[in-house]
């Protein structure tokens, strides 16, 4: 799988943000890198955004978010049991 490599997030709205706030700059093409697709753990999404931060000029960055709802399974073809689930609603049980 190709992906693409940022830099370290900047440390002031990291700071400001008590550790919430990953922006960190694009680093192109240079930073395509090739990975095995069963290293992979997690999956986030890069979002384009420009901080203002104190007198420092405004340049785009990416902010991390991170994929909670995207399943790592899916990419690596995990089938996942669901016989129990089937049979509990078949049956009438709302308590799941």
């Amino acid at each position: 799988m190709l992906i693409s490599l940022f830099s370290n997030p900047d440390p002031t709205p990291l700071q400001l943000s008590v550790n919430t706030l990953w922006s960190c700059k694009y680093l192109g093409n240079s930073a395509l890198k090739f990975i095995n697709i069963k290293c992979i753990c997690a999956i986030v999404a890069m979002v384009p955004h420009a901080p203002v931060i104190g007198e420092q000029p405004v340049h785009e960055q990416f902010f991390l978010i991170e994929m909670p709802s995207f399943d790592i399974g899916v990419i690596l073809g995990i089938k996942e049991d669901t016989i129990g689930e089937e049979q509990i609603k078949l049956n009438g049980d709302a308590s799941i």
